[in-house]
């Protein structure tokens, strides 16, 4: 399915909410963000009560009247479905429609996602509202397209509602047919957890000690199915109803507890991201150059689900939210962008492939648990450099929108993820907290080595040729895996490819059964090695690894495996150097028809994965072109005829890039030739 998505300008905007404001405002906001040089404006999807102030009595006026003043000052709209936000009339006459946490409280009134996805009554005001909006505005010449919902399973992503308990009954007998096929498959033999009548099966409930990780696993596939069925749900009928108008959805970032890849499948025409870079700024364990820049990764991932996509919602200002004292959610502040940064954050989501992208938000907004998400603009009105840096983005992307459209991001290398082995970093947490760590320490290392890392779903790989043109590719958890899960990565590294997997791979299969010395061989067979012992590292201590010809002490964190090839063609490239296993392989390298295997046999560091690329010689792929550090990021965008180069400064501090040919910079219209400084938070788009 084609999931790239084009429009005759590059769409750049603003989050706009009409209901928030008095009307006499509208006009003036509307003509002013038209002035910034915006097109574009989002709207609608917390407005329930306003849509529908009463059950089944509906009221367009409002946003008709708004949508009348975005088509006087040229903006067009991308409008919301409003279904994270269920009126209190819902919630109050069908409590049944509430979610419920794992203890067994309600959740109730007065926040948001305060629902579940499995009551028949909100999927039938849900599919009701969506309707009579797309009936409505399927005309309409400034609606363009629809956000579905907002923000699926952000802050909750899992509820026990009666409702689930029964869906999940019913997702178990589609799955399983039987009692005995289910009791096989989840293990049940062990604790006498044996089921004997379908009503005795449950999703999670509160227990005195741990859980069947196999039932856990299927409920967060479950989970996964109720998100992208509701989400579904809400596309088909806009789609039958106004098919010219696109369909999206915002977050990815927050949206947990989902399979993308089958999301983007079956409930959009392609994906939105919700950019705050702040919340990766506040990581103090992340080095300084790196943090604001570690959003890249989750970009990068948007781009692996749909080659092109929007981001929705870009940080404009500090960003924060209050009220939280009573239920347990911590109130917080970021930091304001620093000038330069906002601009910098912009152009890093258009050089990831966003082919369009929205402030949140225009005025920041004076009541609400969001008072303090600043937009553009403060309360009091007054411009902000933020709005002037947002003007002259405007002028910026109005000049280059028709050279980069069309474009798309150029990679030499990948990370592979999959939905199954994120649940089961949830189920296994000790390792699993490391996850997010080890998957950066990996995109650090090949970012810095300007190699332009693609992030993307195993589930999207049909074949080798979905991976044509990676020179090495990272699949740093693959505990969950099968014989049936790598044909294409086979293929990929016989073609000649480089493949990389991270520890603890092929240990379990998809009932989350730990294989049998037999159901393993799939994975020797891929490495050329098995696993001679393996240890989670002893608290308070560091084990080391030493490449070979290296005297360089590199950290192997979180969990090692002491290697033993069992193939002739397995070299050794590094051995571990502490513990009693000293001098056991680490890493090795597998050389297999025309590619490579290499099994790393610890978590990774930024250190010990930059190693890893020196020992097997991946070198900077713009080397012969510009000498650049590794503090500033670069990106490739291409199409038939052309390559552009972006240069993005994520430090505090000037940068020198030296160019070993004449080269343009299309952003400040000036030549560049030899030594460049590329000031702090600076950005060079430069064709090559």
């Amino acid at each position: 399915m084609d999931k790239t998505y084009s429009y005759d300008s590059f769409l750049y905007g603003v989050v706009y909410y009409p209901e928030q404001w008095p009307e006499n405002r509208w006009d003036a906001d509307l003509a002013r963000i038209a002035r910034t040089g915006m097109n574009v404006v989002r709207m609608g999807e917390g407005a329930w009560s306003v849509w529908e102030p009463e059950e089944g009595r509906y009221d367009f006026s409002l946003f008709d009247r708004a949508l009348e003043l975005c088509g006087k000052h040229g903006l067009k709209a991308i409008m919301g479905t409003p279904t994270y936000t269920p009126p209190a009339w819902l919630t109050e006459r069908y409590p049944e429609v509430s979610r419920v946490g794992y203890e067994g409280t309600r959740l109730t009134h007065g926040s948001r996602r305060a629902y579940n996805y499995t009551a028949p009554v909100y999927r039938q005001k849900c599919q009701g509202i969506t309707e009579v909006l797309a009936e409505h505005y399927k005309t309409h010449p400034a609606v363009i397209g629809w956000q579905i919902d907002n923000e699926l399973n952000c802050h909750l992503d899992v509820s026990f509602a009666p409702s689930d308990h029964e869906a999940f009954r019913s997702w178990c007998r589609e799955r399983y047919g039987s009692l005995q096929a289910l009791n096989q498959a989840w293990g049940t033999a062990f604790w006498s957890q044996t089921y004997t009548d379908w009503n005795q099966v449950w999703l999670p409930r509160p227990t005195v000690t741990y859980q069947n990780p196999s039932l856990l696993l299927d409920f967060y596939r479950f989970t996964s199915d109720m998100t992208v069925g509701f989400g579904a749900m809400q596309y088909r009928i806009i789609k039958r109803i106004a098919p010219h108008q696109f369909v999206t959805h915002n977050a990815f970032q927050t949206m947990t507890n989902v399979d993308h890849w089958k999301f983007v499948q079956e409930a959009v025409d392609f994906v939105s991201y919700d950019s705050y870079p702040e919340f990766r700024v506040c990581e103090v364990a992340l080095p300084p150059h790196f943090r604001d820049r570690a959003e890249s990764r989750l970009l990068s991932r948007m781009r692996g689900l749909s080659p092109k996509f929007m981001v929705l919602e870009q940080q404009s200002g500090p960003s924060g939210q209050i009220g939280g004292i009573l239920n347990g959610n911590p109130d917080y502040l970021h930091p304001t962008p620093k000038p330069g940064q906002m601009r910098l954050w912009c152009w890093n989501s258009i050089a990831q492939g966003a082919d369009g992208l929205l402030f949140f938000r225009w005025r920041s907004l004076p009541y609400g648990a969001e008072a303090h998400w600043n937009g553009l603009l403060y309360h009091d009105e007054r411009n902000t450099w933020r709005l002037e840096e947002a003007q002259r983005l405007g002028e910026e992307i109005k000049r280059l929108s028709a050279t980069l459209t069309g474009t798309r991001c150029v990679s030499t290398a990948a990370i592979l993820y999959d939905f199954d082995n994120e649940s089961h970093a949830r189920i296994e947490h000790f390792t699993g907290r490391h996850r997010e760590a080890d998957q950066r320490s990996v995109y650090q290392a090949l970012s810095e080595r300007h190699l332009g890392p693609d992030v993307r779903p195993l589930s999207g790989v049909q074949d080798a040729g979905d991976l044509a043109g990676y020179q090495i590719i990272f699949f740093p958890h693959a505990h969950v895996l099968a014989a049936a899960d790598i044909p294409a990565l086979q293929a990929y590294v016989e073609g000649g490819g480089t493949l990389v997997l991270g520890c603890w791979g092929g240990y379990r299969d998809h009932n989350h059964w730990c294989y049998d010395a037999g159901g393993k061989a799939f994975y020797e067979n891929l490495t050329g090695v098995r696993v001679a012992d393996f240890t989670a590292t002893t608290p308070g201590e560091t084990s080391v690894l030493r490449f070979e010809g290296s005297a360089a002490s590199l950290e192997a964190p979180v969990f090692n495996e002491a290697l033993a090839p069992v193939a002739q063609e397995v070299r050794v490239l590094a051995s571990y150097a502490s513990d009693y296993y000293a001098g056991q392989p680490a890493v090795t390298l597998f050389q297999k028809g025309q590619g490579r295997v290499v099994q790393f046999g610890s978590f990774f560091t930024p250190q010990n994965a930059a190693a890893l690329l020196d020992t097997l010689a991946i070198q900077d792929p713009l080397a012969s072109w510009a000498d650049i550090p590794a503090e500033v990021q670069a990106v490739t965008r291409s199409n038939e005829a052309e390559r552009f180069c972006f240069l993005l400064n994520f430090t505090s501090q000037p940068q020198a890039v030296t160019f070993h040919s004449p080269a343009f910079d299309l952003l400040g219209t000036q030549k560049l030739q030899g030594r460049t400084e590329l000031p702090p938070y600076g950005v060079l788009l430069v064709r090559r």
